[in-house]
């Protein structure tokens, strides 16, 4: 849709371009090549063709502004997804952490008290 957009405004400016030569041509056969009678190509109105082309650069693209706009807020909503995702893979590595500390623990108590468990049956002497 953008695109259509920055298309309507360059036929725009051009169908003003095509106005200016159409009175350039047909206006001045017609009336006899009196100046006074043109309104785009007359005399006092020479930098109409300069004030065309400066207020063409000056045109805003709405669905361009409104299409950086939502990509920068989609960005925004994917950036804190991908961070509370991180989080979240951080705190069950915690997690899985914590429970492998506190089960070794637990096998040094035991192997402290002098109790024998699976675990210290199959481990070498060494």
């Amino acid at each position: 849709m953008s695109s259509v957009r920055e298309k309507q405004d360059a036929a725009q400016s051009e169908f003003m371009y095509e106005l200016m030569k159409y009175e350039d041509i047909g206006l001045a056969y017609y009336s006899d090549q009196d100046y006074k009678k043109r309104t785009l190509t007359h005399p006092d109105s020479e930098d109409l063709k300069d004030r065309i082309e400066k207020s063409s650069k000056k045109w805003k693209n709405p669905y361009r502004e409104a299409y950086i706009w939502l990509k920068g807020e989609f960005l925004d909503v994917s950036g804190m997804y991908d961070g509370l995702q991180g989080r979240e893979g951080v705190m069950k590595a915690q997690l899985n952490t914590e429970q492998k500390k506190r089960d070794d623990q637990k096998e040094l108590d035991k192997l402290a008290l002098g109790k024998t468990t699976m675990k210290s049956i199959f481990k070498s002497k060494s």
